[in-house]
């Protein structure tokens, strides 16, 4: 008898709080983990999350179960790292963790609610126009989405950037000042006069990205080209700010080079 008492407790014992197991929880709640990835405490125990209130469940008239404590102060139990940034992506910031991500599983990596980069460009609307249709997406962003440039939580860099990239339009023409654009393109690009392959914008070997952009008053990259998105080759923009002047590119390419008629010099071409 002693026996059967002490093997009853024990069972007692292993029982998340309000007398329920995992398999109890998914008799009703199965398809929340019908995907490929699952959020490891929704896989070990729902009681990681959930607790009992002591009101009988299933029912219609009551919550038996609870969160274990508000969102996100629940999530920031395991990822606190999150909020640990400058500056925060602005759900992060809200606290809005399920905004993004699915909390039981996903179909993608990171429990995410959406492919990504879909689920960016759910936001950001100006950015998904850029990228989608018949303009031509930077290829980082179709290599590698969003967070081949951005983080996803925060960083202690302006627009949650991986790595440094200036706010100016005017500084010197450093690569440690281009840093993200330098993790994947050649440094020759700016500091080679000369060149047969660190860019495509070169008259014969003349770097004509080195002729626009050197010196201490060397240009963003940004006043030539969309980091995003753009209907014309290269990312080149179609119009250009200067000052008050939106100043019209009339970039026309080729095989071999191409030609352009901004505003601030005649036509003029070029072949590689």
């Amino acid at each position: 008898m002693i026996q059967l008492l002490i093997i009853d407790f024990l069972i007692i014992l292993t029982l998340p709080y309000g007398g329920s197991t995992k398999t109890d929880c998914l008799s009703c709640h199965g398809d929340l983990l019908e995907k490929e990835m699952m959020h490891y405490p929704a896989e070990d125990d729902c009681s990681t999350c959930h607790e009992s209130t002591g009101a009988s469940h299933p029912s219609t008239d009551s919550a038996g179960f609870r969160l274990m404590d508000k969102v996100p102060a629940l999530c920031l139990y395991c990822h606190e790292e999150t909020q640990q940034k400058t500056h925060p992506h602005q759900p992060v910031a809200e606290g809005n963790c399920m905004g993004c991500h699915d909390p039981h599983a996903s179909s993608g990596s990171s429990l995410l609610s959406l492919p990504e980069p879909d689920l960016c460009l759910s936001c950001h609307k100006r950015i998904s126009r850029l990228v989608q249709g018949k303009m031509k997406a930077h290829s980082a962003i179709e290599g590698g989405g969003c967070m081949s440039c951005h983080q996803s939580h925060g960083s202690d860099m302006r627009a949650l950037l991986v790595d440094h990239y200036p706010e100016e339009d005017y500084l010197p023409a450093l690569t440690e000042n281009f840093e993200l654009c330098f993790l994947c393109h050649d440094m020759d690009l700016m500091e080679a006069e000369e060149t047969e392959w660190g860019t495509g914008f070169r008259n014969g070997k003349k770097n004509l990205h080195w002729l626009h952009v050197n010196g201490d008053k060397g240009r963003n990259c940004r006043m030539c080209h969309n980091i995003h998105g753009s209907p014309l080759p290269f990312l080149v923009e179609e119009y250009v700010g200067f000052g008050n002047w939106v100043m019209e590119m009339k970039f026309v390419p080729d095989e071999q080079g191409g030609s352009c008629l901004p505003g601030c010099h005649g036509k003029l071409s070029y072949q590689r």
